[in-house]
């Protein structure tokens, strides 16, 4: 198959899928979703994912139709109908179907999976991006589906000809349209820590382990704008894209002054990838 998608058990090619408009995704977004590469027909990091995604929906009261188990046994099933090396997987499950109410019966939800081929690309090619209020709610600790300001910020990179909006809330940097951001300055990597202002990212969580494991100092805490600005390098890292570093903000030239650091966290965690997806 070209592409691959799943909606309660029925399975076919992403357009020819349909969905009720009375499942609460379409009304409310209310529903919460994970992003996994797949290589070699191996989903990267899966069962991490699947446990944020158990616990996300577990804060909103949403009931995923079917056991972890049986979930990542059916997605490890399913990539393998796609004619592709490298992929990406998307799903998400929704409250249910019901009548348009803010108020909701308990009931299972509804399971949405869709698998595109994908490309990596180069991690070591750096990208621009540009500064963005962050106007968003408190809780964007939890992967849900309300995704509009980020959707606005992106398309406010995009209109700029740049690659990634960071988010900034009254003078602090907190994270990417769809990534974590980090810095290095003097041989120390900042992040901001995982309070309800972003999203404790799988590629984020892999990026300390690995600044862990080769003595680089990580300390999470708010960071400002000039120190976004002003830092050696600024580091992106997502599961899509997994790490890349930043060579402009807001059309001004940033970092390149600890690339020996940026390289060996690119290399490591790229090595891990693959090393990952040829078990």
């Amino acid at each position: 198959m070209n592409n691959l998608g799943y909606y309660n058990g029925i399975i076919g090619l992403i357009e020819e899928i349909s969905v009720p408009i009375t499942d609460r995704a379409f009304y409310f977004g209310d529903g919460v979703y994970e992003a996994v590469l797949c290589r070699n027909n191996i989903p990267y990091l899966l069962s991490v994912h699947l446990e944020r995604f158990y616990r996300n929906c577990g804060k909103l009261d949403i009931q995923i139709p079917m056991e972890r188990e049986e979930l990542e046994l059916l997605i490890k099933e399913l990539v393998k109908k796609v004619d592709a090396n490298e992929k990406f997987i998307y799903f998400h499950v929704s409250r249910g179907s019901a009548l348009r109410s803010h108020t909701y019966e308990q009931g299972k939800g509804n399971l949405c999976i869709m698998i595109t081929p994908f490309s990596l690309g180069n991690i070591h090619e750096k990208v621009c991006a540009v500064t963005y209020e962050d106007n968003r709610y408190g809780m964007c600790n939890i992967k849900t589906l309300n995704l509009l300001p980020s959707v606005l910020a992106a398309q406010y990179a995009k209109n700029k000809g740049c690659d990634e909006a960071i988010f900034v809330r009254e003078g602090i940097v907190t994270e990417g349209s769809h990534c974590n951001v980090s810095i290095i300055k003097n041989g120390l990597i900042i992040t901001h820590p995982t309070d309800c202002h972003i999203l404790p990212g799988v590629a984020r969580a892999e990026l300390i382990k690995c600044a862990n494991k080769h003595g680089i100092a990580v300390c999470e805490r708010r960071y400002s704008v000039n120190e976004l600005l002003e830092a050696d390098e600024v580091v992106l890292t997502s599961s899509g894209k997994i790490i890349r570093g930043v060579e402009s903000i807001n059309g001004i030239q940033i970092g390149n002054r600890a690339n020996n650091i940026l390289a060996l966290l690119q290399n490591e965690l790229y090595e891990d990838y693959l090393k990952y997806t040829d078990r």
